[in-house]
C-alpha cells in the first residue's frame, strides 16, 4: 500500500506542476494574441485611416493651391505669366489624382468608396470650367474669364472642399472607431491579464502548500520509520567474532579477561533469557535412576 499512495502522491504533484505549465502556456499564447490584435489595429489605423486622412488633406490643398492660380491667371499680364500659372495648375492637378488615387486604394467601407468617386467627379467635372477660363483669357475676353473663376469656379472648389472634408471626416470616423476596437482589445486583454494571474499566483500558493504538506509529511514518515529501526537496533544485541569458550567447563572470557558462565556472558550480550533442562543423555548419566524410571524400556535393554 506504501508504494501506492507514494505513487499517487507522485502524480498529483505531476498533475500539479502541469496545470502551472497550461495555466502560463494558455497566459502567454492569450497575451500574444491580444498583442497582435492590438497591433493589427494599429497597423489598420495606420494604413488605412490616417493615410485617408492624409491623402485627403493633401488633395483639398492642391486643389486649393490650383484655385489660387487660376485667380492669378485671370490676372496675368502676358501669355507667358498665363503659360507659367498654367502649368502650376497642371502640376498641382496631378498631385491630386495622385491623393485621390491613394485614398481609393485604402479607404474601407461602401461609404469611403463612395466619397471617393464623388470627390473624383467632382474633380473632372472641374476642369471644362478651368478650360472655359482659358479660352475666354486667349479669345481676350478676360472680364468673362474672370467673372466664371469668382462665380462657377469658386463655387465648384467649395463643393469639392466640402466633399474632401466630408472624405476626411469619414476615414476620422474610421481611425476613431479602430481606436476605440483596439482601447476594448486592450482593456479586454488587461482584465484577462489580470484573472489569470490571480488565477495563476493562488494556483501556485496551493500547489506549494500541498507539495511543502506532501514533503513535510513524507520526511516525518522518513524519521518515524528511522526512529523504528532504531529503535529495533537498539534493541538488538548481537555476538559477533571469535569467543573464547573453555572447552572443558565452557566458561567464556569477556573482554575485561573475567572468565563468565556461559549464561551470564549471553544474557549480558542480547535478549537471550535461559530456562534450564536436562537433555536425555545427561539424565542418564548423571540421574540413572530417575531417567530408568520415566524410561522402563531402556531399563529392560530395549
Amino acid at each position: 500500500m506504501a508504494p501506492l499512495k507514494s505513487k499517487i502522491k507522485k502524480h498529483k504533484l505531476a498533475l500539479s506542476f502541469l496545470l502551472i505549465i497550461v495555466l502560463f502556456i494558455s497566459f502567454g499564447t492569450i497575451t500574444e494574441r491580444g498583442l497582435l490584435t492590438l497591433g493589427d489595429f494599429t497597423r489598420m489605423i495606420h494604413k488605412h485611416p490616417l493615410v485617408v486622412s492624409n491623402a485627403s488633406l493633401n488633395a483639398a490643398l492642391n486643389i486649393t493651391k490650383m484655385h489660387r492660380s487660376m485667380k492669378d491667371v485671370v490676372l496675368a499680364n502676358s501669355p507667358d505669366e498665363i503659360e507659367a500659372t498654367l502649368n502650376d495648375v497642371t502640376e498641382n492637378g496631378h498631385k491630386v489624382y495622385q491623393q485621390l488615387d491613394i485614398v481609393r486604394g485604402q479607404v474601407l467601407g461602401e461609404e469611403g468608396q463612395a466619397l471617393e468617386k464623388q470627390t473624383r467627379q467632382l474633380f473632372v467635372n472641374w476642369k471644362p470650367i478651368r478650360e472655359e477660363v482659358v479660352r475666354l483669357l486667349k479669345s481676350g475676353n478676360k472680364e468673362d474669364a474672370i467673372l466664371i473663376t469668382k462665380a462657377k469656379g469658386a463655387d465648384h472648389v467649395v463643393k469639392l472642399e466640402t466633399k474632401m472634408l466630408e472624405l476626411t471626416s469619414y476615414a476620422r470616423r474610421k481611425a476613431d472607431s479602430f481606436l476605440v476596437l483596439a482601447e476594448t482589445s486592450q482593456s479586454r486583454l488587461e482584465n484577462i491579464t489580470v484573472v489569470l494571474t490571480i488565477v495563476g499566483v493562488l494556483l501556485s500558493v496551493i500547489i506549494a502548500f500541498i507539495a511543502t504538506y506532501l514533503v513535510v509529511k513524507a520526511e516525518k514518515g522518513l524519521q518515524d520509520e528511522k526512529d523504528k529501526l532504531q529503535k529495533a537496533l537498539d534493541e538488538i544485541k548481537t555476538l559477533r567474532g571469535i569467543i573464547p569458550i573453555c572447552s572443558h567447563c565452557k566458561q567464556i572470557r569477556d573482554d575485561e579477561g573475567l572468565w563468565k558462565q556461559m549464561e551470564e556472558y549471553i544474557h549480558a550480550h542480547s535478549e537471550a533469557e535461559f530456562s534450564h533442562g536436562i537433555c536425555p543423555s545427561c539424565m542418564r548419566k548423571h540421574y540413572p535412576e530417575h531417567f530408568e524410571s520415566i524410561n522402563p524400556d531402556e531399563k529392560n535393554g530395549k
